[in-house]
């Protein structure tokens, strides 16, 4: 993007009749070359303009139009002390804005119980000292955003967020909205005020689990749903997004047991040896057909009996119960 000066004349404004100041532009800095004794400074509504010569504040002008030569002009007082007949060539203009901006920031931070959780604020402001801002922020280009200064201020947030969630409980975090608030404010007023901005409000837009799962179940449990009835619906929700069959027996908290007439017990467990009795001659004792232990043994039908019912299961002979 390239800037011409039209006439001699030093503003924001382009040749294409917009403005070098966007919404998001808190300092614009006019490129230094061709600008002379004989330029015109226009400074809009809702500017304000920071002159530096040779590293210095010369001026601070107000909106209007500023004829460098006018005696009434700061720079022109500036010049005859120095008794130059024109600006010099490191002369540097920043045109700052003076309207309100608004930034926001976002972050993870955690509870007392480990729990993340992302957080976004809103904070506004406005340019109280122009000078100030001028010569305590850095950029490279020729724009200084509100981007710009979100990252600047970013650490002092966080900071303040973590001081207050660091600790809470996960159930008492959303109670702390405004205690949140009232860090942050206290934190940013006094460390933007060092820059030359007036923090206006800030206001606490995002605080939720980063974990989906968790957030549906505090969801669940703010519409009135017991903690362990949202837990379980949770996991419910996750059982029927696979097919599992079992997961309206999870919604509705009612045990899913599948077909025992169809379990057998493996002929692997040492423990089973020698207790179990049945199969054919020649087998080890406890085992049927192909090794498969059967669940003959009175012991484990009366395990069996006791954790799952009065079933039978393959294997059980009648004349053994």
């Amino acid at each position: 993007m390239s800037f011409t000066i039209r006439g001699q004349v030093v503003s924001t404004e382009l040749d294409n009749g917009s403005s070098a100041m966007g919404q998001d532009v808190i300092i614009f800095r006019y490129p230094k070359e061709n600008i002379t004794s004989k330029s015109i400074i226009i400074v809009q509504p809702t500017e304000r303009c920071v002159v530096v010569i040779q590293g210095q504040i010369a001026a601070e002008l107000p909106p209007g139009s500023h004829n460098i030569q006018s005696p009434a002009n700061p720079l022109s007082a500036f010049l005859s002390r120095f008794k130059y007949n024109q600006l010099p060539f490191d002369t540097v203009i920043f045109y700052v804005s003076t309207t309100r901006h608004e930034v926001r920031l976002a972050g993870v931070s955690q509870t007392d119980d480990l729990v993340p959780l992302e957080y976004e604020v809103a904070v506004y402001f406005r340019v109280q000292n122009p000078s100030l801002l001028a010569t305590n922020v850095q950029f490279g280009g020729q724009f200084f955003r509100d981007a710009d200064l979100a990252a600047y201020i970013s650490p002092i947030v966080d900071q303040e967020v973590s001081q207050v969630l660091n600790h809470v409980k996960l159930i008492d975090v959303f109670k702390k909205f405004g205690d949140i608030t009232t860090a942050v404010t206290a934190g940013l007023k006094t460390f933007l005020s060092e820059i030359g901005i007036e923090l206006i409000s800030v206001r606490m837009i995002k605080l939720i689990p980063q974990d989906p799962e968790l957030r549906r179940i505090l969801q669940l449990r703010d519409l009135g749903i017991e903690i362990y009835d949202a837990v379980r619906l949770g996991l419910a929700r996750i059982l029927a997004e696979k097919s599992d069959p079992a997961s309206v027996n999870m919604a509705l908290g009612i045990p899913y047991f599948p077909d025992l007439s169809t379990i057998v017990v493996s002929g692997g467990s040492p423990y089973m040896t020698g207790i179990m009795t049945g199969g054919n001659p020649g087998q080890a004792p406890g085992t049927g057909s192909g090794g498969i232990v059967t669940s003959s043994s009175p012991a484990l039908q009366t395990a069996i009996k006791q954790i799952f019912g009065d079933v039978k299961t393959s294997g059980t002979r009648d004349d053994q119960q």
